[in-house]
Parts: structure tokens; sequence; C-alpha cells
């Protein structure tokens, strides 16, 4: 598991302090939502499937892995889907069809000729509800993104494409693609299942023949080549080669992929417990870093009608884990003092430039205002500053980001932020955790936090504190809460007084 592999050195000269994607990989981004690093990853997929070689890529003599990836354009779809504001205004405005398709495709602005589109839909109302269904089912269309970062909903992998700048045809701007997606790809490579998961994604998720995604063939022109111009990279850095997150990470996506569902509904379980296992691996590695050697954990409070101690321990080990990222920065830091580097640095001819050297050398250290000058102290807290306020920026808001996306967190203005989960995340828990059909509830309970350390009853929170709670009826009244709110899902039976059981209807053994 401590295995470290060494990165590559343009990703180490691509930043100006190299700690955050030392201790992470390259690279969390607070702008890349849960979906979107789904979506980055199954387009990485892709393109390594259709050379054969998706999630079994191999280390080359433990080297990390290497390898370039392709994702189109798409740009004559997108334009229509999310660059077409007179669709509906010619439709409500023209009576006959043909001076529909005349007004609309002399105002629609495009590179290609579109009149094989009224060759194809015949009605332009046709074409109108096809456009409507994919802008009112795509990926997070409540954010207010240019026309060229909103993304369809994946029905298959004509529906996977680039995020693009405002000029189209130039190079990404990592902003919304910023690589975690690149860095889910490789903990699955690395789980030693990827073998088995490629050929169910393929399989389940990313059909040709799906419906959905041959209507998006019928939108591009005839002899559209989707390979033409498209985006290239080279895959990113994770620190690890092998770690119990990825073989967890496996295990969630195999029992998803096994269920008696088509990959449509799968997506968002799929996108939400990957976010989850992402959340535990920072966790993970920032107590790593820290020193400590405990395990992570979510106390979640099941929604209640009033405030109780439970809202307070949630809230409070919200904000501990969100601060846990910025004490493993400060920690990583720190420990280029314990470094024999360091004590003689300090007993060089001239001090202050051998420490300076030491520390740009080790970190990567590329000030903006260029070298720092002062004490060697003084050169050190420059760096500390400098890599915490480059932390602060991005990698330390994705916790909070993305625990309220997956639904995790909630937040209330004046209540602040804790955990408390939605009714899709526990669905999406029910999915993975119950195998056999059913599950005692409280052996479900126990399986939450043995998965994720979702901490739910007062057994969990013993093993997670190492103590009983001092409030037990809190935590009693918590799973109260839960066992109503799974009935109320048609997720839990309770068959007696002692008897409740958690049902999964997605499994062909239930």
């Amino acid at each position: 598991m401590n295995k470290r592999l060494e990165a590559p050195a343009k990703y180490r000269n691509d930043v100006n302090v190299w700690v955050d994607e030392a201790i992470w990989g390259h690279r969390l981004y607070n702008d890349q939502t849960p979906w979107l690093v789904f979506l980055e990853f199954l387009a990485i997929f892709q393109s390594r499937y259709a050379e054969g070689k998706a999630l079994h890529e191999g280390e080359r003599d433990g080297a990390h892995e290497s390898f370039t990836y392709y994702i189109p354009r798409l740009i004559p779809l997108r334009q229509l889907v999310f660059n077409n504001p007179h669709i509906r205004y010619v439709e409500d405005n023209h009576q006959s069809d043909q001076e529909r398709w005349r007004t609309w495709l002399k105002a629609f602005s495009s590179d290609e000729d579109l009149g094989y589109l009224q060759e194809r839909f015949g009605s332009f109302a046709r074409l109108g509800r096809v456009v409507e269904f994919f802008q009112t089912s795509a990926i997070e269309p409540h954010r207010q993104r240019r026309w060229s970062s909103r993304f369809l909903f994946p029905y298959g992998p004509n529906c996977l494409y680039a995020d693009l700048p405002a000029n189209i045809n130039g190079s990404p701007d990592r902003r919304f693609f910023a690589r975690s997606g690149e860095l889910l790809y490789l903990m699955l490579n690395r789980s030693g299942k990827g073998v088995e998961i490629a050929k169910m994604i393929s399989e389940k998720l990313l059909r040709q023949d799906e419906t959905w995604n041959r209507v998006v063939c019928a939108l591009l022109p005839k002899g559209y080549r989707v390979d033409s111009n498209p985006v290239s990279s080279t895959i990113g850095y994770l620190p690890f080669a092998e770690r119990p997150e990825y073989e967890e990470l496996a295990e969630t996506w195999t029992q998803l992929l096994d269920l008696d569902l088509t990959g449509e509904v799968l997506l968002d379980p799929l996108m939400r417990l990957s976010a989850l296992h992402m959340l535990l691996y920072i966790l993970r590695r920032a107590n790593e870093e820290v020193g400590d050697s405990s395990e992570p954990k979510f106390v979640l409070e099941i929604a209640s009608p009033r405030r109780a101690t439970l809202f307070e321990l949630s809230k409070e080990n919200f904000g501990a884990n969100r601060m846990l990222s910025t004490r493993a920065v400060r920690a990583y830091i720190e420990s280029a003092k314990e470094d024999e580097r360091w004590r003689a640095a300090l007993q060089a001819r001239a001090p202050s430039e051998a420490v300076r050297e030491y520390l740009e050398e080790r970190y990567e250290w590329q000030p903006d205002d260029g070298p720092p000058s002062g004490d060697p102290e003084t050169i050190f807290e420059t760096l500390r500053g400098y890599a915490e306020k480059r932390h602060q920026q991005h990698v330390a808001k994705v916790h909070m980001e993305w625990a309220r996306q997956i639904g995790l967190a909630v937040s209330r203005r004046g209540a602040g932020t804790w955990y408390s989960p939605d009714d899709s995340l526990l669905k999406a828990l029910v999915m993975c955790t119950v195998d056999e059909g059913r599950e005692e509830y409280h052996r479900f309970l126990a399986k939450l936090y043995d998965r994720f350390r979702l901490v739910i009853g007062a057994s969990e929170a013993e093993r997670a504190f190492g103590a009983l709670p001092t409030d037990q009826n809190a935590f009693m009244q918590n799973t109260q809460r839960l066992e109503q709110r799974l009935r109320t899902l048609g997720l839990l039976r309770r068959l007696s007084d002692d008897c409740a059981y958690v049902e999964n209807p997605f499994r062909s053994n239930a």
C-alpha cells in the first residue's frame, strides 16, 4: 500500500508547488462536480475501450501508467442541443413545417449543412421535442455554464465528448474536466478487477444499440467522423500503486453493475458512490500525512424535526473532516524539517540560499513573485503559506462540494453544514450493500460502517469513537428515523417487533 509511484516530470513542472498533487494525485478540483468526474471517467474508458485496453493498462516495471486518450468534440451535436435558442421560437411563431424549417435553417449558425435533419425527422416539431428532451435530461441543467461545457446524459458512447472553452477548436482549459476522472480511472485500473468491470461497463453502460444513443447519431451529419479533431491528453498521476480504497471502489462497481437494472438507471448511484469512495481516499491519505492511524468517519444525522445532540456531533464531525486536508498539507510541508538536507542547509555557509534551494527542489516550488528572501525560517513560512493558500483555492473545497452534491451533507443558512443523507444516496447504499435480496436492519447498519464509515447507530458510534456514546438514546432515535425513511422508500419491511429487514428489490434473488 505504501509503494509510491514516481510522478511524471511534466506534471511536477506544470504546477508552482508540488504538494496537493503529491498527497492525493494530479488532480482534484472543486469546480469538477461528481457528475463531471464520472463523465470524464466514461470518456477516458470509451477511448481506451476502442483500443482494447480499458482498465487493464498494466504497470511498466512498477512505474506509473503512461498512455494518451482521445475524447471527441462532437460540436454539431452540442450546438443543436445547447446553442440553439431559435428552435422553440420558430416552432411557436410559424405555422407550416416548410416555413419552420426554412426560417430555422436560416437562423441557425453552423458550419454544417443541416438539411439532413429535415429528411430524417420530417416534422419540425419532432426535432424540437428531441432537442428539448436532451436539454431537460442533460447533466446538471440548473448550472449556468457556457454551451461548450454542458453535457448530455450519458445514454451511450455517442453522448460522450470533451469539455471545451469558448474557443471550441482550442485546447481544453481543464476547469470542468480537471483530471479527477483520470484518478477514478486509475483507481479502478489498479483494483485488480479492471478487466471484469470493463466488460460490465461495455455491456451495460455504453451500448451502441441503446435507443437514445441511436437518436444522438441521427442528429449528426451523414458521414460525420466522431474521431475527427479529438481532444487528446496523457493520463494523470495517482501516487500509490495499491490501496484498499481501489479494491473497495471496484467492489461497489461490480455489485451495482450486477443488479437487474438498465445502465441508464445505474449511472446515478455509480456517480454518487464513486465520489463517496474518493472522499474516503482523500480523508485516509490526509490522516496518513498527519500521522493519525484512526479511520475516517461520517456521523449521519437522519433528518429530525428538531435539532438534537446528533446534529451538533455531525456538524462537528463535518468540520473536522473538512479541515483535515489543510492539516495534511501543513504536515507534508513540516516533514521537510525532518530531512537531513534541512539540517545540512542550516549549517551551510549561506543558509538562506541553501534552504531555498532545498525547498524549491523538494516541492518543485516556483513562487509567482520570484525567489523568496529572508532567514531560513521566513523562507520556510513563505512556502507553507503559499502551499496552504493554493490548497484553500480548490482542493480544500472538494469535501464540502462533493458531500453536498452526492446527498451526503446538507447546508442551511444560519445552521451550517452537517452530514445527513438524501433519498437518492440511501437508495444507492441499499443497492450496493444488500447482497442477498434482504439484510437484517442492524447488520445493514454495521455494513454501512464497514464499507463507507457511516455512523448511524450506537454500535457504529462505539466502533468509530472507541467508546459508548454518551447519549445512546439519540443514536437509537436516529436508527428509528432511518428505519422509517427506508420503509417509506419501499426498502425495508418489519416482520415483528424484533425483526426488520432492509430489502434490495433490484437483485434477482430478492
